[in-house]
């Protein structure tokens, strides 16, 4: 079997949800709100690389934004 691990490029999937939501007009807090975040503070982790959503809120994001849950996360 071949098989090259991957990695998950926090800084550019970080850069592809902010321009993703920016593309769908929809703003931090709504996102937030739809998401029932505390506060869109995670979200400005998300999009800055310091951290990645968890599985479920990928999920939802791709929902949300109507794309490919695919087409959000960027591989190294």
């Amino acid at each position: 079997m071949d098989y090259q691990k991957v990695t998950i490029d926090k800084a550019l999937t970080g850069k592809r949800i902010y321009d993703l939501i920016k593309k769908s007009n929809i703003t931090f807090e709504q996102l937030q709100e739809f998401l029932l975040l505390n506060s869109p503070r995670v979200i400005y982790e998300w999009i800055s690389g310091r951290k990645l959503p968890s599985t479920e809120n990928l999920v939802n994001i791709a929902l949300i934004i109507s794309v490919h849950l695919e087409s959000i996360i960027v591989y190294r």
